[in-house]
């Protein structure tokens, strides 16, 4: 089991993230926007990706530190009109 960071929590960075939980991974999910945040939280689902309902033991931070520390491995699913 790997603890990994998935910097981004659109479409691909919340599919990856369940897909990493389900093999067994330890997941805590970044993304800069603490209201996008607050709704994964709470609704542990993402509206583009309907039928999909995140387990409670992934975790979401909008703070970038702390989703990075003491991490095996970072995945960078940030899409590409909000990285610069």
């Amino acid at each position: 089991m790997a603890k990994t960071a998935i910097i981004g929590a659109g479409s691909w960075g919340i599919a990856l993230s369940a897909l990493l939980h389900n093999n067994g991974h330890e997941v805590t999910v970044w993304s800069a926007l603490p209201q996008e945040i607050d709704s994964l939280r709470q609704t542990r689902a993402l509206k583009t990706l309907p039928g999909l309902t995140l387990p409670d033991s992934i975790r979401f931070t909008a703070e970038i530190s702390e989703a990075v520390s003491d991490k095996d491995f970072l995945v960078m699913a940030v899409p590409s009109i909000y990285v610069r």
